[in-house]
């Protein structure tokens, strides 16, 4: 049995030359863990849409039979409103769950560029980093460890992606709309509202982005202890995949959807 390590209670503790830190006690934010349970939420929610939206479109093709003029009368309106409550209730929470699983996503990437700067940089130079944005950071450490790397880079883009995205939710701001202004955000009508299709296609976009970076800067961590992915991680990737089996076919208002085999 290995003698019990010394435990770290105060910042004089801690070596300023990264390869001597001891191991990883490094405790995060837990966004993973909440990235993790969207995402592991999400294909059952899908699950669940395919049997709703194909119950609602045999009432809905009753109801407008039921009222060939479509006059949307108060009764007419209001028996609407019960056939689409339970798909549209359904839809709500697939986007709730795409919008968290975005946003810890960044959370979970600017943690992710933070232990690999703790664990490869020298102290000094991890501290004088330390404010700025995430996609500063990564140019920086990714420099400071030898790698050719500029904002052209894959990686860049997606972290800077996420930040944007994580930055005008943490705001307040419509994530589809320009946040050049309030009035241009919160006024002017997008051309289409998005919907289920464009929440998943941006879930697994930037979801897809968070595990890029990690995996750069898991492959550019000179530390053994940031080298490698985590078990989440995986599971994740996992989830996305099979996500990504739900194929829409429509637009975000009136669409069907088809789900390919999973051994296919």
């Amino acid at each position: 049995m290995e003698p019990d390590r010394e435990r770290i209670v105060s910042i004089g503790q801690l070596p300023d030359d990264p390869m001597e830190m001891p191991p990883p006690y490094w405790r995060s934010s837990g966004a993973i863990f909440c990235l993790l349970d969207a995402v592991e939420s999400i294909p059952d929610l899908l699950a669940e849409l395919v049997t709703v939206l194909e119950r609602t479109e045999i009432e809905l093709q009753a109801h407008f039979e039921k009222y060939p003029e479509n006059e949307q009368t108060d009764e007419e309106m209001e028996e609407f409103g019960e056939i689409t409550h339970d798909l549209w209730e359904l839809e709500g929470r697939i986007k709730a769950k795409s919008r968290t699983a975005i946003l810890m996503s960044a959370i979970e990437a600017e943690d992710r560029i933070n232990r690999f700067c703790v664990f490869n940089m020298h102290k000094d130079v991890a501290e004088s980093i330390e404010k700025l944005s995430p996609p500063e950071k990564l140019l920086i450490a990714a420099g400071m460890v030898g790698e050719e790397i500029a904002k052209g880079h894959a990686a860049y883009g997606d972290i800077k992606a996420l930040t944007q995205w994580r930055n005008a939710f943490a705001h307040g701001h419509c994530v589809d709309r320009p946040t050049k202004s309030l009035r241009h955000n919160h006024l002017i009508s997008p051309d289409q509202y998005p919907g289920v299709i464009s929440h998943l296609s941006e879930l697994r976009r930037l979801v897809s982005g968070y595990l890029r970076v990690s995996a750069y800067m898991s492959s550019i961590s000179r530390n053994r202890y940031t080298s490698g992915s985590s078990v989440e991680e995986v599971t994740i990737r996992e989830m996305l995949t099979d996500i990504g089996r739900y194929q829409f076919i429509g637009d975000e208002n009136v669409y069907s959807i088809t789900v390919s085999d999973p051994t296919s």
